[in-house]
């Protein structure tokens, strides 16, 4: 079982955002009054904060495939489009552009509830209150960066909304917003937990809140880009900071990187936490169960971005309480790594990572009914020496002619065969989703020490050849790069870490490189490496520059006055 489980504290919530008389009428109804009088109650409304991000609206399901999703790696693997960022269809009514609006509201608003009520009473352990106040000032300012990436310019909101009335509110400048999350995230960090004193990667820690605060920096110092403004003498400085807490991280030496790399996404599926000792995973979003108990805390992972089989098996007795091959769960496969992603592990001979991300076999099944799974069938290439074949299944390979000409696969990086969890529901996975890895904390260094300095430094040669040699790949050092070769090899290294993990949008943004990489992907789906019955996918990248911004929902300018004006193009 996982040992930090999320749940929504709603009856909490909505009692304690709405107060009124004649609620307060019963002595059991839970108010701020009568609520926050221990540490127990601070933590589990603590909880309730964190509850945000494990949700189906965020991480848990539609924010890595809808929302960030739509990047130049992957690509919807329907003919019939959903309304959504990922297919280039969206507008200011999409529901899950409305849906990650609300639900960050709600965190934000969650956080500033337990900040108004942390010292209610002083005789908790002043400790205690520190520590709380600390990851509820955290958990806004991850929920506000998120709503600058997606928005820019929002609603500035630090105090909880006790009343239905009076909620009109301007867009606060997002350099603003900025200046806000990053002095609370320096006020929040000496009172965090350290990465040692906690064994499981759900809560948010120093290292996470360090490794978070120089994805923020790298971000704001792209900024520029998608305002199409020249880059100010403060983006230096902003570079200079996301080393220097990535650095921090390092320095600390609390964490490492994990071989293979398949263990990482394993131990996502399987309930575990860094279970080989090397603390690869910083911060995850944690889902657990499969709804088929009171806990709901389950997310859809890898049925969506995930890989698993065609045949459902949860409903079949006799084969739906299994794990690994005998069931290896359902998915529906709904994102698919693109041929460039594909080519670009083929270039650099990265079978670690190209062979776990996109899916290297599909699942063969016996013909008659209930069709088990009688093992795997890989496509051609991609059965490597040593395969073992548990008792009772059989592995083949396809020929040549099969597959040698087309290269659109599956997203497989959340494998369902892995998870632990029984019986296996035909929609919903415990499979946590990896927020925050110590490759990035490397890659991040090696980014920004590269824009500081006139040629790469060893310590950026050190931290991009770590992520490399994990992937046995060649390292980097002694190449006599240049800063902008260097540069290059850094994004291609962050796309072949971080495909599928909600990443790569944000860095094409912050690169300014999103709206033309996009566009230029019509042309990779052209290619014969492309299934011709995929080729759909090309409206799915004919993206306009608007993109580089969410659009304000209708749901939020039709009630908020004080919002008249949406993002451009919008």
């Amino acid at each position: 079982m996982k040992a930090f489980k999320i749940f929504i504290l709603s009856f909490a919530l909505i009692g304690l955002a709405s107060c009124s008389d004649f609620l307060e009428k019963e002595p059991h109804t839970l108010t701020a009054e009568t609520f926050f009088n221990n540490a127990n109650e601070l933590d589990a409304f603590l909880t309730g904060v964190y509850s945000p991000i494990m949700q189906e609206h965020f991480y848990g399901n539609n924010y890595p495939l809808y929302n960030a999703g739509g990047d130049d790696l992957t690509f919807f693997q329907r003919s019939s489009a959903t309304s959504s960022m990922l297919c280039a269809n969206a507008n200011s009514s999409n529901t899950y552009i409305s849906t990650f609006w609300r639900i960050l509201y709600e965190g934000v608003n969650r956080a500033n509830i337990l900040l108004a009520n942390v010292d209610k009473n002083p005789d908790i352990a002043q400790s205690i209150r520190d520590r709380v106040r600390a990851e509820a000032l955290f958990l806004r300012s991850f929920y506000y960066f998120n709503l600058v990436q997606g928005w820019g310019d929002v609603p500035l909101r630090l105090e909880p909304t006790v009343k239905v009335t009076g909620l009109d509110a301007a867009r606060t400048d997002k350099q603003t917003i900025y200046n806000q999350i990053i002095s609370d995230i320096e006020a929040a960090i000496p009172n965090l937990l350290t990465a040692t004193d906690i064994s499981y990667t759900g809560r948010v820690t120093q290292s996470a809140a360090k490794g978070i605060m120089a994805r923020i920096y790298l971000f704001r110092a792209g900024e520029h880009f998608r305002d199409n403004k020249p880059a100010g003498p403060e983006v230096s400085g902003y570079f200079a900071e996301a080393k220097r807490w990535a650095l921090e991280v390092k320095e600390s030496t609390i964490h490492g990187l994990v071989t293979p790399y398949s263990r990482v996404f394993m131990d996502l599926a399987q309930d575990k936490y860094n279970s080989t000792g090397v603390r690869e995973s910083i911060w995850e979003a944690e889902e657990a169960g499969n709804r088929g108990t009171v806990e709901q805390a389950a997310g859809r992972i890898g049925n969506t971005i995930g890989f698993g089989s065609q045949n459902d098996f949860s409903s079949t007795e006799g084969i739906k309480e299994l794990m690994g091959l005998a069931n290896p769960g359902y998915s529906y496969k709904f994102a698919y790594a693109s041929l460039k992603l594909y080519e670009m592990y083929e270039a650099e001979g990265d079978t670690a990572r190209g062979d776990w991300n996109i899916a290297n076999y599909e699942y063969t099944f016996a013909s008659a009914a209930p069709k088990q799974v009688t093992g795997r069938k890989y496509y051609f290439g991609k059965l490597r020496p040593g395969t073992v074949a548990p008792d009772g299944y059989t592995f083949t390979e396809e020929t040549a002619t099969v597959s040698n000409r087309i290269k659109t696969r599956c997203a497989a990086k959340y494998r369902r065969e892995h998870e632990v969890v029984g019986p296996k529901n035909k929609n919903y996975t415990p499979i946590n989703f990896p927020i925050l890895r110590y490759s990035d904390i490397l890659l991040m260094i090696a980014e920004a020490d590269n824009e500081l300095t006139a040629v790469p430094s060893d310590l950026a040669y050190e931290c991009i050849d770590a992520v490399r040699v994990r992937a046995g790949i060649t390292p980097l050092t002694g190449s006599g790069l240049t800063k902008e070769q260097f540069r290059d090899f850094v994004k291609k290294e962050r796309a072949l870490e971080f495909a599928f993990e909600a990443l790569r949008r944000w860095d094409l943004i912050r690169w300014g490189e999103f709206g033309v990489t996009m566009r230029n992907m019509q042309a990779v789906v052209e290619q014969d490496g492309w299934s011709s019955g995929l080729k759909y996918a090309a409206a799915y990248y004919n993206v306009s520059d608007a993109y580089n911004y969410f659009p304000i929902p209708d749901t939020e300018m039709s009630i908020n006055k004080l919002i008249t004006v949406n993002n451009p193009g919008w």
